[in-house]
């Protein structure tokens, strides 16, 4: 059963926290508790810096805000109980030190100082306390400490792989790292540990575009008509499926990622969708008929039958024995393609973004 609660109209980013969610007006960055109505405002809007000419990037973690404008980052520490935020550090991902700058005037006009334009070239992402940023050009990786705002190490990628595909975080402050000379050279696959600031003994070489998935200590990847798994701590492969490359449905299946369910690695053999558990190193489930299918956050999926029919299964993770985990959803709010950031990580709130008004609903589950 669903309930709409109220309306936004701006544009929203995603959920900061399960009640919070992140508004972008403009150059405004607003945060709202929506778990009543009406909603209420839980930070004074935070005022951003408008520049058409430079790529904006926001990523909302915890109590944290890092608005990054090219390879300047600017890292907001926000206080739920007083409603104040402020201007923790800034930085320039590429530089040793961060700026002392504390005053947004301040930083406005280094802002313009600098004359900072175009789009970051290279990937980032947030693992637990650590900022990873990859610049391409450079085929160096910057780690930066998003609690005391220091440079903790500049990591120098593999000298023959100078092309980065992806960066991704398992969970557990390590990263998996993908390399190439081109998309016509082999891909590389490396792990960094955030902890130790080293490389793991990890590294897998493979022939073709691959995309990849990270959970815990398990890597599966995607590649020439193959997924395999892999625990890159140990540097065992646990598990290889081989498609034939002549099958109809090779075109709709290998495109698509493999999920995370739980503990699971989800992925499409022909039109079976299969559940591996690389704990017990095998395939526990298997539903028949599936064309497509999506996960949101890790509890549910989203199926779209070879009738072009969509199934929405929920799983409580408490659950173990999959096959009387799955509840159907009486819904048609979701669809394959929606994306993670629309949902709250327990699956109580999504966003329903009306485009034809402008509008944005809230509606609650339970």
């Amino acid at each position: 059963k669903t309930q709409q609660t109220g309306y936004l109209c701006r544009q929203i980013k995603r959920f900061l926290t399960n009640d919070i969610i992140l508004s972008l007006s403009s150059d405004t960055l607003e945060l709202f508790n929506v778990k009543q109505t009406p909603f209420e405002e839980v930070v004074q809007p935070i005022s951003l810096l408008r520049n058409g000419l430079v790529d904006r990037k926001i990523v909302g973690t915890g109590n944290k805000i890092i608005v990054m404008y090219s390879s300047y980052v600017q890292v907001y520490k926000l206080d739920f109980i007083t409603g104040d935020s402020s201007l923790d550090f800034t930085f320039y991902v590429d530089e040793p030190e961060k700026l002392n700058i504390k005053d947004v005037n301040e930083f406005r006009r280094e802002f313009l100082t600098r004359e900072i334009s175009g789009t970051f070239d290279g990937f980032i992402t947030v693992e637990g306390k650590y900022f990873v940023a990859v610049c391409q050009r450079e085929s160096v990786m910057h780690i930066w400490d998003l609690e005391t705002g220091m440079k903790l190490k500049e990591e120098n990628l593999c000298p023959s792989f100078s092309n980065s595909n992806d960066i991704k975080g398992s969970g557990t402050n390590n990263l998996i790292l993908s390399l190439s000379q081109s998309s016509t050279h082999p891909t590389i696959f490396l792990s960094y540990s955030l902890t130790d600031l080293a490389y793991l003994p990890f590294r897998v070489e493979l022939d073709g575009r691959c995309r990849f998935v990270v959970h815990n200590e398990f890597i599966g990847i995607h590649c020439n008509f193959s997924f395999t798994i892999y625990n890159y701590l140990t540097s065992t492969r646990l598990f290889i499926c081989r498609q034939d490359p002549s099958s109809p449905n090779i075109r709709c299946v290998f495109p698509q990622h493999s999920y995370i369910l739980g503990n699971y690695f989800l992925y499409l053999d022909n039109d079976v969708l299969k559940f591996f558990n690389p704990l017990r190193q095998r395939v526990e489930l298997c539903l028949e008929g599936i064309k497509s299918f999506v996960v949101l956050y890790t509890n549910l999926v989203v199926l779209r039958k070879k009738c072009n029919q969509i199934e929405i299964i929920s799983k409580t993770l408490s659950h173990v024995r999959l096959d009387k985990g799955f509840i159907p959803l009486k819904t048609t709010l979701f669809t394959a393609y929606s994306t993670r950031k629309f949902v709250n990580q327990p699956l109580t709130r999504f966003i329903d973004i009306a485009y034809s008004d402008g509008s944005t609903r809230i509606h609650h589950f339970w």
